[in-house]
């Protein structure tokens, strides 16, 4: 027993440190332009007090409902697929290192807006950047082949929003989709994936080889139609600097939500809501 108290205080105490010292790393990083992203230096430091509180409760639930998406998908032992294409299909996709359970609490809040057909794209963040990416587009034009009818909304989470911007710049099916929105998507990778576990990780270094590549592959590619937005919050503590998730892409709407940091997008109802009010906005064009 006191073994486990000492484990799980252990825990506790090692969320709030991992929370602290990324946002030192984000204040740091930001300090000289601090204003330009804020309206004042006081409420950039209420933002950040924030961000470093919400990032420790996510980190706790996070860690919390991984164990159980584990299961989940090896018990499955692969992606779920979309239903009927008249019941507003959405294929979410995760982050680095997480699983189907980053997207638990959405799917209970996407329920009053009517949006209960959701399927998740699954992968390994053991895996390199091409290697997923081949498995994400195989997934998807698997779906759209299987249903010609079919427009879902295409929703990611971090790394999962820069896999949806690789397929859109690579696909032919990509005006098959009747949206993509995402959450904290390192558009210019972040400057802390050198710190990453993984070599999938230390791939989305910023501005680096990766998103050289999706850059070199959007100017060759034809341009499509599909609506694209990309929500940030201004105190994301996982990609730096802030205009990686900030800075608008050529037909993309860069949305600020309220200030939480990366993984709480994933457990904040307003920021769930706007992305349902947005889901449901791109359905009924």
């Amino acid at each position: 027993m006191i073994l486990l108290c000492t484990l799980l205080l252990l825990f506790i105490l090692g969320c709030y440190v991992f929370a602290v010292v990324t946002y030192l790393l984000y204040w740091y990083e930001h300090q000289s332009r601090i204003e330009s992203l804020f309206d004042s230096r006081e409420n950039a430091l209420r933002a950040v007090h924030r961000g470093v509180f919400s990032a420790f409760k996510a980190q706790i639930f996070v860690f919390s409902m991984y164990f159980g998406g584990t299961i989940v998908q090896r018990w499955k032992n692969r992606n779920s697929l979309p239903l009927a294409a008249t019941e507003y299909p959405i294929i979410m996709v995760h982050g680095l290192f997480h699983n189907c359970s980053a997207w638990f609490l959405y799917r209970r809040w996407f329920k009053k807006y009517g949006l209960t057909n959701c399927a998740t794209f699954t992968y390994s963040s053991r895996k390199a950047f091409d290697v997923v990416s081949a498995e994400l587009t195989s997934y998807l034009e698997t779906v759209l082949e299987q249903e010609p009818a079919i427009r879902p909304v295409l929703i990611g989470h971090s790394l999962g929003g820069l896999l949806l911007r690789d397929w859109l710049a690579r696909s032919e099916y990509a005006d098959r989709v009747a949206g993509v929105i995402t959450l904290g998507a390192p558009m210019q990778g972040s400057k802390l994936a050198t710190f990453a576990a993984t070599s999938l990780g230390r791939q989305l270094d910023f501005k680096g080889q990766v998103i050289q590549q999706i850059e070199k592959q959007e100017q060759t590619h034809a341009a499509h139609n599909v609506p694209c937005y990309m929500f940030y919050s201004p105190v994301d503590n996982m990609v730096l600097p802030q205009n990686s998730v900030a800075t608008p892409l050529k037909n993309w709407l860069a949305i600020k939500t309220r200030p939480v940091s990366h993984l709480a997008m994933l457990f904040d109802k307003t920021i769930a809501n706007q992305i349902a009010e947005t889901t449901k906005t791109i359905f009924k064009k």
